[in-house]
């Protein structure tokens, strides 16, 4: 990573650190995780401009949403870069009355926003505010669509790869940490098989991210490669098997959550080019 990009991961760093993000969620809850705190922050950062600028500017998009999946930050920001949630079986992410969803067009660089009309709070998996939209109004046309979906695309393959980095460093601390039967579980071979996976599964995550990797291949890839390593974490923080230990699942949560919509906007792009 260059002295630029880095220089720039340090600064999102520090914001994440200044603005914590609650996770108030429980099962069968509704929680809406939005920060206003973070958006402000980041609009001084320049996130913004990174957004509405070319591909030069993909890689710091990608390092800055990084960080923001390695703190585990509120995603409204990386969703809100099209404009609005993507609308995925009717549901959608932060989706309120009055909010805009993103709708796939059969032009593979192109989408439509419309608004909710009226919609109905649902309990998921995770605290994205999601919500099931039940009417919309006319949709709108996107100014250049084609740059808003490679920056999102480009933002999210980030935020799935700062969400496996944080698992892996966890995990990989934890076997370093943890003693059974008078030894460290790093001594494990199953142990370090799986460390080993899941630390050559970030490391190509954190380098697609890092050249400003996207495209729907490159989504699609970061969805479940980083879901293989919320796995290995599971794996090796339950002594090789699975347990639910704050904070790991509130990485799992995000990223299966998250990759919910990810693969539902990926299936919706794939079925209309057909």
């Amino acid at each position: 990573m260059t002295s630029e990009l880095d220089e720039f991961a340090r600064s999102v760093r520090s914001l994440t650190a200044d603005v914590a993000t609650t996770d108030n969620w429980r099962p069968g809850s509704h929680c809406d995780d939005r920060s206003e705190g973070l958006t402000a922050g980041l609009d001084r950062l320049g996130w913004n401009d990174l957004v509405a600028g070319d591909e030069e500017t993909l890689p710091f998009l990608a390092v800055a949403a990084l960080e923001l999946g390695r703190a585990a930050t509120t995603p409204y920001d990386v969703v809100q870069i099209l404009g609005g949630s993507p609308l995925v079986q009717r549901l959608a992410m932060y989706g309120q009355q009055g909010r805009p969803v993103a709708i796939a067009t059969p032009e593979g660089s192109s989408y439509q926003l419309a608004t909710i009309r009226e919609s109905t709070e649902v309990a998921f998996a995770d605290s994205l505010g999601v919500h099931s939209v039940s009417a919309l109004d006319e949709s709108m046309t996107v100014e250049e669509p084609g740059k808003r979906l490679t920056a999102w695309e480009t933002a999210t393959v980030g935020y799935f790869a700062g969400l496996a980095s944080f698992v892996v460093d966890s995990a990989t601390q934890h076997a370093l940490e943890r003693e059974i039967f008078g030894r460290t579980l790093a001594h494990l071979e199953t142990v370090q098989q799986r460390l080993g996976d899941a630390a050559a599964t970030v490391d190509a995550l954190v380098l697609s991210a890092q050249a400003g990797a996207h495209g729907l291949p490159a989504l699609a890839h970061a969805a479940a490669s980083t879901w293989s390593v919320m796995v290995h974490g599971h794996m090796v923080f339950g002594a090789i098997g699975f347990t639910l230990e704050f904070p790991l699942q509130r990485y799992s949560r995000r990223a299966k959550a998250l990759s919910s919509f990810v693969d539902g906007w990926i299936d919706q792009r794939i079925g209309q080019a057909v």
